[in-house]
């Protein structure tokens, strides 16, 4: 896709900026996001934090900041990074290195993230014993040694810190974590002098900050992250942020402030801290341009679904931010800036805000990646796979979903001679019928990135053409890639008087819906949530029926809190663990646990969410035919999985074709399962 930015967009974005004693070279800075990189159990720098943020910063990034560096060990977190010891200066040495190595500034953050850092078996401190969630461990409510303990483990951390070689510290006063837990309300019941008051509450962030500003001795740049609204009722709004800002700086320089919001506690402001695509774009910038119009002699870094560096020069240039900052799109793009600004092939690829690939991952405890961009925290191979030439070779791709046309895309860019079937009349696969969805406008993005890139190819597409056994061996390709997808193989079952549909049918034609709708949901996923929210936007009575636990377990938590005031505000009744019965158009949804039944009169359909199964008809043929050339199944055509599987398998199967070093699949992670030399499976059969 063509990506330009107006010169009046560049100089905001290129233009420098001092902060304290730090010189940046652009107004672009990498958000600090966890990427679950660190050394399992040590909590220190890997080669993956150095290859990740050494990409971003050659893409043109002025100022990385990174994830939040541990203090003390209680702020646990398995695969994080500590300041906390000596053993960590090394790494963090290592990182500034890479990073000041491409030009581009970089800063710590500093912080202990209380009462959700620890387990059951080590705890967690917090300021009173409260749990962050319903269900979580009750925190140790901090003693006064405790506290002499934190603000001393501050002060070390900050030395280290420096020592490594950093151009800034972000002291982090905000998102729920410990200090930002003394300073709410909502989070501190104290009785002593750190808790009651204002003041009180303010006290412990006040003897933190001082301590830091002294070990900083102006020897680097000095600010905070703080939440501008926490969005709880009791909680920290904007008015009350400006007053404790204003009092802190009555007590310590701060050179920048970082204006973010929400608080990590289970309702639906954790869902803004990362909002997803259906919050829309910069949704929060109003927050930023009140504390740069209350401090305009602070620099003031901005953040939060700003996606685009269009969107950051927007507010550049409304005077709302002296900084921009992307985390989740320099995930999706490490050629974020670099890749607008010189107009390079391929295009930059858009973050979609899906928080599958990134806060997914950071909720298993696994390291992220991203749907849009395999190579995250694999750059290195991926890197490797790219600078090993292939050997040309005529592929067939089969099957136009995104699997298919990123494979199909690659394959090209490799030097292949590609052909692209699909049966269908246009290219997409289910992404077609997920764009309908309200809310999900991200994978419109995703699709159309993915046809922009395919039309710079030399790929000839043939659409409306059911592939045969017979068709490829008439064809000769040297390579077959099946992106054929997946389908309900099962049929759906019949009741007399209510009509059962897929979920394509109603998103394709919501009238047939008719005017109530039981949405019932097997699989935990968006798709069920996302139906049900999309015809109850036009007027349809849904019941959201699932025999799971909760409704949409497998969507993060970070989306799924707000999804549950979503479905509650379009009027959508929830019935988790529960099953349907269906007698003479009496439709009756049944729990697992208790007697209470509830018949609806009146529905008019259902709408069953179910497992798919891979389309395996042509590999079946292909067996057993004589063609001898090499096989290989991408995307749901192996299992039914989501985007993010589909576009990584694709790409990784076009950068192994015509590939001899076998080093190349191991490092991108493409297992034999996904390769079929035609002689192994005579073998085995």
């Amino acid at each position: 896709m063509a990506v330009t930015l107006t010169e009046d967009a560049r100089d905001l974005l290129t233009s420098p900026v001092r902060i304290g004693p730090a010189q940046i070279r652009n107004r672009v800075f990498v958000a600090p996001h966890t990427t679950n990189f660190g050394q399992a159990g040590a909590n220190l720098v890997t080669d993956r934090h150095l290859d990740y943020h050494r990409a971003r910063a050659r893409g043109g990034a002025g100022l990385i900041i990174t994830e939040g560096i541990r203090v003390h060990p209680t702020s646990l977190r398995q695969l994080g990074l500590q300041g906390y010891s000596d053993d960590a200066v090394p790494g963090l040495t290592a990182l500034t290195e890479a990073v000041h190595a491409e030009g581009a500034a970089i800063f710590a953050q500093i912080l202990h993230t209380g009462r959700h850092s620890g387990d059951e078996h080590y705890g967690s401190w917090a300021p009173s014993p409260t749990p962050w969630a319903t269900g979580a461990p009750v925190p140790h409510a901090m003693n006064a040694f405790d506290l002499d303990t934190l603000v001393a483990s501050y002060a070390a951390t900050v030395e280290r810190v420096i020592q490594a070689g950093f151009d800034g510290m972000e002291v982090h006063l905000g998102h729920g974590h410990l200090l930002h837990q003394f300073l709410s309300p909502v989070t501190n019941a104290r009785g002593d002098g750190y808790g009651g008051d204002s003041a009180s509450r303010l006290r412990l962030a006040l003897e933190v900050l001082r301590t830091v500003h002294d070990v900083v001795a102006g020897r680097v740049a000095l600010g905070v992250r703080l939440s501008a609204d926490e969005f709880l009722p009791g909680g920290l709004g904007p008015d009350e942020m400006v007053d404790i800002i204003r009092r802190l700086l009555g007590e310590v320089p701060l050179d920048f402030l970082h204006v973010s919001h929400a608080a990590y506690i289970g309702t639906s402001s954790l869902s803004t801290q990362m909002a997803d695509m259906s919050y829309g774009r910069a949704p929060f910038r109003h927050l930023p341009a009140r504390f740069k119009q209350e401090f305009p002699e602070l620099t003031v870094l901005a953040v939060c679904r700003l996606d685009t560096p269009e969107t950051g020069a927007e507010l550049l240039a409304a005077g709302e931010a002296d900084l921009v900052g992307f985390a989740r799109a320099h995930i999706a793009e490490p050629r974020l800036l670099q890749g607008y600004l010189d107009r390079d092939e391929p295009a930059p690829r858009t973050c979609i805000a899906c928080n599958q690939g990134c806060n997914a991952n950071l909720e298993a405890i696994t390291a992220i990646t991203c749907t849009v961009n395999p190579a995250v925290g694999r750059e290195r191979q991926w890197d490797a796979a790219a600078a090993t030439p292939a050997r040309p070779r005529d592929a067939v791709v089969v099957g136009g979903g995104p699997a298919g046309i990123e494979a199909a895309t690659w394959l090209s860019r490799r030097g292949h001679r590609v052909r692209l079937v699909d049966a269908a009349p246009e290219l997409g696969g289910q992404l077609r019928d997920v764009v309908r969805v309200d809310g999900r406008d991200g994978f419109r993005i995703l699709l159309d990135e993915l046809l922009a890139a395919l039309a710079t190819t030399d790929v000839t597409v043939e659409l409306g053409r059911q592939v045969t056994a017979p068709d490829l061996a008439a064809w000769g390709p040297d390579a077959v890639v099946l992106a054929t997808g997946a389908q309900h193989d099962d049929p759906l079952p019949a009741y007399e008087g209510v009509r059962v549909l897929n979920p394509e049918d109603v998103l394709r034609d919501p009238t047939l819906a008719g005017s109530r709708a039981v949405v019932v949901d097997e699989l935990g996923v968006w798709e069920a949530s996302g139906v049900a929210l999309h015809l109850a936007a036009r007027g349809v009575d849904v019941d959201y029926v699932t025999p799971l636990a909760g409704f949409a377990p497998r969507v993060t938590v970070y989306s799924r809190l707000a999804l549950g005031d979503q479905l509650a505000a379009a009027g959508v009744a929830v019935h988790p663990m529960s099953s349907i019965a269906v007698d003479d158009g009496l439709v009756t949804i049944v729990p697992a646990i208790g007697t209470d039944r509830i018949i609806r009169d009146g529905v008019t359909s259902i709408v069953q969410v179910r497992p798919r199964q891979a389309r395996g008809a042509l590999v079946e043929e292909l067996l057993a035919s004589t063609w001898q050339g090499e096989l290989h199944l991408v995307g749901d055509a192996f299992a039914p999985r989501t985007s993010q599987e589909a576009i990584y398998e694709g790409r990784a199967v076009a950068h192994i074709i015509g590939v001899a070093d076998p080093t190349v699949a191991a490092g991108l992670k493409v297992r034999a399962h996904y390769r079929y030399p035609r002689l192994a499976l005579a073998v085995t059969r």
